[in-house]
C-alpha cells in the first residue's frame, strides 16, 4: 500500500471520472498529501458545469457528464465540502449560493428541514431517499458556509437542521437512515463521526452502536442486507453490496473514532483494513464479508481505489500509526 501511495493518486478502480460524493472524502487526505490545488480544480471545473446545466450530475467526465441517478441530492454539500478542505470556497462564493438556492428547491423538504428528495448518495441502489445522510451531509456543508461566513440560502440554519435530525431521525442511539426504517446503517452515521456534526454524547453512542458492525475483515456497511423491495430492480442482483466491508467506509470511520477520542478502536480499524488489503497491495473499494474483492455478475471491485487511500493516508498523517 505504501508503494500504491507513492505512485500518487490517479483515478482507480471500475468507476472512471469524478464523483464529487467519493471526492468530497478524499479531500483532507489528498490536500495533506500535497494534490490541495488538484483537487480544487477537479471541484472547480466540477462547479462551473454545474452552473451551466440544470443538472445536478453525480459524476462527471471528461467530455460528458453521466448522471445515475439524474439527480445528485449529495453534489451541492459535497461541492463545498471538498472545496473546503482545500482553502477555496470563498472564492467561488457567487457559484456555491447559486447552487444553493438550486438545491433547496430541488431536495429540502421545507416543513421538516430534512433532505427528502431523491437522488444518488452513498446507496445508490436504494429504493428510498437517504434522509440521515443526505441530511447529515447537508448539515456539515452548512456549517463550512457559517464557518467561513459565505452568504446562501442555508448560511445560519445549522442549528435547524441539526434540530430536524434530532427529532426525527435520532431515535436514541444512532440516526435513522430514513423516516419509518430503524436498521442500524453506516451512511449517515460515518458521515456524522467523519465530519464532526454531533455532540461528544451522541458520538459515542453512534460509536458504541456501530461496534455491532465490526467483523475481523472491517466495518460491515448495514446489519442486514436490503430486502429486494428496498432496492430499484437494476439493483436486485447486489442486495448485498451494501452489506459487506468497505475499505473507505472502515477509514472514514476510523477517522471520525479519532475525532472523537476513541483513538485505540480507530487505531484497531485501521489495521484490520491493512491486514484486509496487504495480499493485494492497494485499496480495493468493496469486499466480502469472508475478505475476498466483491464479484459478482460482471460487478468487480479488484483496482486501485483513490477514496481509500486518501482517508488511509488522512488517518496516518492527522494521528500516526507504526509502520
Amino acid at each position: 500500500m505504501y508503494k500504491r501511495q507513492a505512485r500518487g493518486f490517479e483515478a482507480g478502480g471500475h468507476f472512471r471520472g469524478v464523483w464529487p460524493r467519493d471526492l468530497c472524502f478524499a479531500a483532507r487526505g489528498l490536500a495533506t498529501a500535497g494534490y490541495a490545488d488538484a483537487v480544487a480544480e477537479t471541484g472547480e471545473r466540477v462547479l462551473e458545469r454545474l452552473c451551466s446545466d440544470e443538472v445536478f450530475y453525480t459524476d462527471f467526465h471528461a467530455d460528458y457528464a453521466a448522471a445515475t441517478p439524474a439527480e445528485g441530492v449529495d453534489t451541492f454539500p459535497a461541492l463545498v465540502l471538498l472545496l473546503a478542505a482545500c482553502g477555496r470556497l470563498q472564492d467561488r462564493a457567487g457559484a456555491v449560493a447559486a447552487l444553493a438556492d438550486r438545491h433547496r428547491e430541488a431536495f429540502v423538504d421545507p416543513a421538516t428541514a430534512l433532505v427528502t428528495g431523491r437522488g444518488s448518495s452513498w446507496w445508490d441502489s436504494a429504493a428510498e431517499p437517504r434522509e440521515g445522510y443526505n441530511t447529515v451531509m447537508l448539515l456539515a456543508a452548512t456549517e463550512r458556509l457559517e464557518d467561513r461566513g459565505i452568504e446562501t440560502t442555508f448560511t445560519g440554519e445549522s442549528a435547524t437542521i441539526r434540530a430536524a435530525l434530532r427529532s426525527r431521525l435520532w431515535n436514541g442511539d444512532y440516526v435513522d437512515e430514513r423516516r419509518g426504517s430503524s436498521v442500524l446503517a453506516c451512511d449517515a452515521n460515518v458521515a456524522a463521526l467523519y465530519f464532526g456534526v454531533v455532540d461528544d454524547e451522541r458520538a459515542g453512542s453512534i460509536a458504541d452502536s456501530l461496534a455491532d458492525l465490526e467483523t475481523t475483515v472491517g466495518l460491515r456497511m448495514r446489519a442486514r442486507p436490503f430486502a429486494p423491495s428496498n432496492v430499484h430492480p437494476f439493483f436486485l442482483l447486489h442486495r448485498d453490496y451494501h452489506y459487506h466491508v468497505w475499505p473507505w467506509n472502515s477509514l472514514a470511520y476510523a477517522v471520525g473514532l479519532a475525532v472523537y477520542g476513541f483513538e485505540e478502536r480507530a487505531t484497531r480499524e485501521v489495521r484490520r483494513i491493512e491486514r484486509l488489503l496487504a495480499p493485494y497491495g492497494n485499496f480495493l473499494e468493496v469486499c466480502t464479508l469472508g475478505g475476498e474483492p466483491y464479484v459478482k455478475r460482471g460487478y468487480a471491485s479488484a483496482e486501485d481505489f483513490t477514496v481509500a487511500a486518501a482517508l488511509w493516508s488522512e488517518f496516518r498523517q492527522r494521528f500516526g500509526l507504526p509502520s
